[in-house]
């Protein structure tokens, strides 16, 4: 699978994109903003199955971005997982309301990445 990983933080970055290069199967591409992944989502030469984004970012949150990846029929595909240090009821209601079906509180463990990264290969192929 073709990741794109958002967070702001460097060190959230370098733990869970290590993670996910685990598996030689998926590719990680890095960006800090929400501003930079939207940039990326509409670079014609990639296409990305996944996108793990960060909720409190500068430039343009990830909320934001998913509402704008939901509106776009060219995203469709795009499985997004949230991952963020928000856990509050509205910030979650928000969320499934823009259509996210996956969602990680921060710090997350290997095993809690592995499951979702399972999960999301799993709909990959079904799809």
């Amino acid at each position: 699978m073709n990741i794109l990983l958002a967070d702001d933080d460097p060190v959230t970055r370098k733990i869970v994109s290590t993670i996910i290069a685990k598996w030689p199967e998926h590719r990680v591409t890095e960006v800090e903003d929400g501003e930079s992944a939207w940039k990326m989502l509409n670079d014609t030469g990639r296409n990305f199955d996944v996108a793990f984004l960060d909720i409190q970012m500068p430039r343009l949150s990830g909320l934001d971005l998913l509402e704008r990846i939901h509106q776009s029929p060219f995203f469709r595909s795009v499985q997004v997982v949230l991952i963020t240090t928000a856990k509050d009821r509205a910030t979650i209601t928000r969320a499934i309301g823009l259509g996210v079906k996956h969602y990680l509180v921060k710090p997350c463990t290997e095993a809690a990445i592995a499951d979702k990264l399972k999960l999301l290969s799993a709909a990959s192929e079904a799809a």
